[in-house]
């Protein structure tokens, strides 16, 4: 069986953002449903797309919370502090939910080390090697290509053509969402440290990690491969 695109609308930061509001509210799922439909309704007339963007929402920051509770709990407190940056909070929380939003994000990224734009066509055709030629996946990726644009992370060049976006972080916080979520992704085994602020899946941020940082905190795992540090995973 293929694997399960279901990123199927346009997300936008506001709509993630009250999504989250409501958590840190207390509201219960039941609530944070009706919450969210009669928040969607002002901006979405069908109840299908309102059904499926309400779920998508969900899916980004309620269902995390069992499927990824450690990373949810720092994000949440991350959000809470008011320092963070809620852009890059809501990317790590959409790579954990979602597999094709970072299959898409890392094929930007690799790109985006050797030019300034990618085309749409090259992204889908790159898409079908991991997921095969689905219309799902093709009506994913334009959506996911609107979310970023909705996000700040790139931006239309011409018709087809988009550029990207870079976006500087120097919250803690929000550093440590961003790392804990590549980790459990588990797509490599370990992470050179000099290279985890250009990981291709953060491609529009520009931050900065430091070995002493690391070492300081009780989040990660640092180990010696090949006479480097290098991170490994998490203790929790």
């Amino acid at each position: 069986m293929g694997k399960i695109v279901g990123l199927s609308r346009v997300i936008k930061p506001e709509w993630l953002n009250k999504t989250v509001e409501f958590i840190v509210q207390g509201e219960d799922i039941s609530s944070i449903k009706e919450k969210l439909n009669d928040y969607l309704s002002f901006e979405i007339q069908s109840p299908t797309n309102l059904r499926l963007t309400r779920e998508i929402l969900m899916g980004i920051w309620v269902k995390t919370s069992e499927s990824a509770p450690i990373i949810h709990k720092i994000a949440l407190d991350a959000y809470k502090s008011g320092q963070s940056d809620k852009m890059a909070l809501h990317w790590a929380m959409i790579m954990i939910a979602y597999p094709v939003f970072s299959d898409v994000t890392c094929r930007i990224g690799k790109i985006g080390l050797i030019q300034d734009t990618f085309a749409t066509s090259w992204l889908k055709t790159k898409l079908t090697e991991t997921w095969g030629h689905r219309a799902t996946l093709f009506h994913s990726c334009d959506k996911i290509l609107q979310t970023l644009k909705a996000l700040g992370a790139i931006e239309n060049k011409k018709v087809g053509i988009y550029g990207i976006k870079k976006h500087e972080i120097t919250d803690e916080k929000t550093i440590t969402v961003l790392l804990l979520s590549l980790l459990a992704l588990n797509r490599q085994a370990y992470y050179d440290i000099a290279e985890l602020g250009n990981n291709p899946l953060f491609f529009p941020f520009e931050f900065s990690v430091s070995l002493d940082w690391l070492h300081r905190s009780l989040l990660f795992n640092l180990s010696n491969i090949g006479g480097k540090t290098v991170l490994t995973g998490t203790d929790g």
